[in-house]
């Protein structure tokens, strides 16, 4: 169990450590009388604590009682008013006690490594709760261990050690089953007494060799709980249904024809499965159809705006229009058609670059024509609204009587609301009295 040079080691130390057994610990560090009690003892009260989560309990018994001892003899001091130097010493002696008791645990760790190893992965198995009495038994025979350990003596630890490494390692198992797989074995225990291996030896077998199965896992690697919890879940689920088929065969069928008719209802509803992932399928290749049917009408829209846009581009020059896209339409500005201010009649050459106009609509396809309106910012906003409506309301009679559809040219006045230019210069209100085409061409089919 011990290595020659741990052996050497541990005596010397232990030689070192052990002359006698004193009733006062050794390097007791004094606090000073300035201290609170209660907090100082609260403060030990942690320490103890924390000092029993590393099992100093097991690891230095004696030292850890001696601590415990010492530190309730500071309560009982201060429950009748002792002096405070008085209390605050028994603290001290406690403290004292769970450092000599943390450097012999260092030391009972290192010669008992394996068995301190085995121990913790049964309490993580919650080994005490499943089996209280074997765990108590364990413990005993541990602290005879640590005892002799911390006493200097190795021979309980070279002899006993690797029996109470393989009990620790065998509870540990024994808690993880029968955590994990306590459901299934008592689920198959019963199926048992009542004659399962006669009545559904089929179910009985296979519920048997998933339980065994996890069995074997557990005791291969019982730390491993998420493989645990998965295989043994496979095991409990294998269990229950032992314990359906059971309750049909005692209410008169037979395993047989349980099984069969378990297999068709496996048989329907997979094909329920099938058949509502064939619709999903379905409903997914429609909606695939449905995006892509739209996104070739957006393409096909967004073509017939370019074609426009460009057949427009070559027909009229760039000082009698601006052709461009805008919100999904085809915007014509008519920079050489120009009012004078409060005025909504058209020139000659108005006329002509109106005739100019639906010659080049005529060469696209077109759905609808809005001629909008817009004035400067001389005047009141009423007075520009309404001259701006009679000049889009020019435009389009023009556009009409030029050959356009009444049903498909709209006019509307906004008025100043749409400046482009600045109106503080003639120039920059010049350009903001004007006439804009807004076209939505029609998409071919």
């Amino acid at each position: 169990m011990l290595s020659r040079f741990n052996k050497v080691i541990l005596a010397s130390t232990f030689a070192a450590g052990f002359i006698g057994c004193a009733s006062t610990p050794p390097n007791v560090v004094s606090i000073p009388t300035t201290a609170n009690p209660t907090t100082e003892i609260a403060r030990t009260e942690e320490m103890l604590n924390d000092a029993r989560a590393k099992q100093m309990n097991v690891l230095s018994p004696d030292n850890f009682k001696d601590a415990e001892k010492t530190l309730n003899k500071a309560k009982e001091y201060q429950a009748k008013k002792k002096p405070t130097e008085k209390i605050l010493e028994q603290v001290a002696y406690s403290r004292a006690w769970l450092q000599q008791g943390e450097n012999k645990s260092d030391i009972s760790k290192k010669s008992l490594g394996e068995i301190t190893d085995a121990r913790t992965g049964a309490l993580k198995a919650n080994a005490p709760q499943m089996y209280p009495k074997e765990w108590k038994k364990l413990e005993s025979k541990l602290q005879n261990i640590t005892k002799d350990v911390e006493n200097g003596s190795l021979t309980a630890a070279d002899k006993k050690g690797a029996d109470l490494v393989a009990s620790y390692r065998t509870i540990e198992r024994d808690s993880v089953a029968k955590q994990y797989l306590g459901r299934a074995k008592m689920t198959i225990d019963e199926a048992e007494k009542d004659k399962a291996a006669e009545k559904a030896p089929k179910s009985l077998a296979l519920a048997q060799a998933k339980y065994n199965q996890s069995l074997n896992f557990i005791g291969q690697d019982p730390r491993n709980t998420a493989a645990i919890s998965k295989i043994a879940e496979d095991a409990n689920r294998e269990a229950e249904h032992l314990a359906e088929v059971m309750s049909k065969v005692n209410a008169g069928n037979s395993e047989a024809l349980v099984l069969q008719n378990e297999r068709q209802q496996k048989m329907i509803t997979s094909l329920n499965k099938e058949t509502k992932a064939q619709a999903r399928e379905l409903t997914a290749a429609e909606k695939q159809l449905e995006a892509a049917k739209q996104q070739e009408a957006e393409l096909a829209r967004q073509q017939a705006l370019a074609d426009t846009a460009d057949k427009l581009r070559k027909e009229l020059r760039p000082n009698e229009a601006e052709v461009f896209t805008q919100d999904g339409k085809v915007m014509v500005r008519l920079k050489g058609l120009n009012f004078a201010s409060g005025k909504a009649n058209l020139t000659p050459k108005n006329k002509a670059l109106l005739q100019k106009v639906e010659t080049a609509l005529n060469d696209v396809p077109t759905a609808k024509i809005e001629v909008q309106g817009h004035t400067d910012s001389t005047g009141a906003t009423e007075a520009n609204m309404r001259i701006s409506e009679a000049r889009a309301k020019t435009v389009q009679k023009q556009l009409i009587a030029n050959g356009a559809s009444s049903s498909q040219v709209d006019a509307v006045g906004l008025g100043e609301e749409r400046p482009i230019s600045n109106n503080n210069t003639a120039a920059g209100r010049a350009q903001n009295r004007r006439i804009d085409l807004v076209i939505e061409p029609k998409i071919q089919e």
